[in-house]
């Protein structure tokens, strides 16, 4: 039997969407203290094992704008590209991931960045772990 250890979901889901959504930069948690409009932030908030080799996650995508329907708007591409992963062929971050859904965006004040608007996508998302020699 394969022995895997997890993958750090956040690094690999940010670099992901970073490569399929165009002018938004997609950082890990945390936020960086500088974001700005157009930003998405990955935070992993648990989850749980789907086998003996895939690890299932619950994350959120933080998705901030100038407005609350540019951060609704941008929320959607962001939820979009989630679901999109799934068979798609190569991954990205090297990361094989086999269930990706993601619900539509919310919005969701930041109250540490009152002066952004945030929409926050939930997802879950299984990824294979990463083979221990």
């Amino acid at each position: 039997m394969q022995i895997v250890t997890p993958i750090d979901v956040e690094d690999a889901l940010a670099a992901e969407l970073d490569a399929r959504i165009p002018n938004a930069p997609v950082h890990a948690a945390p936020a960086p203290d500088n974001i700005s409009a157009g930003a998405v932030v990955i935070e992993s908030l648990g989850g749980g094992r789907q086998s003996a080799v895939f690890d299932l996650y619950d994350v959120v995508a933080y998705c901030y704008a100038d407005s609350y329907a540019d951060a609704m708007a941008l929320g959607t591409s962001v939820s979009g590209a989630i679901r999109a992963i799934q068979g798609a062929g190569q991954a990205v971050a090297g990361v094989e991931w086999t269930t990706t859904d993601a619900n539509p965006p919310y919005n969701d004040p930041d109250p540490d960045r009152p002066t952004l608007r945030r929409s926050t996508v939930r997802a879950t998302v299984a990824a294979r772990g990463i083979p221990i020699n």
